[in-house]
């Protein structure tokens, strides 16, 4: 049952593209790799889907993701900076221009 759990790893690949690629001397190699491969993938989506059924940490991502859209949207201290430096904002009344 090599090739289902390669397929559904590596989205799009087909079962003749695998024999293709294993079929050929040293192909059991790359298939090895490939399994190793896709048994990582597997484990970090398992891991993912266990996370994001705890509440708790749920709630403390979502809190984490506000903080940083909150800085991000925080714009003042670039506007600030750009204002110090003499650089002339427009549509802006704090800014040295006449705010065109």
């Amino acid at each position: 049952m090599v090739a289902p759990s390669l397929c559904m790893a590596f989205k799009g690949t087909l079962p003749s593209d695998l024999w293709l690629k294993y079929a050929v001397e040293g192909g059991r190699h790359l298939m090895e790799l490939d399994l190793i491969i896709a048994a990582n993938i597997n484990d970090k989506i398992s891991d993912a889907t266990d996370k994001a059924k705890d509440g708790k940490s749920m709630v403390a991502r979502r809190n984490q993701r506000r903080k940083q859209r909150k800085l991000l949207s925080n714009n003042s201290d670039l506007f600030e900076s750009l204002r110090e430096s003499g650089v002339e904002i427009v549509n802006d009344p704090k800014s040295s221009g006449e705010g065109k």
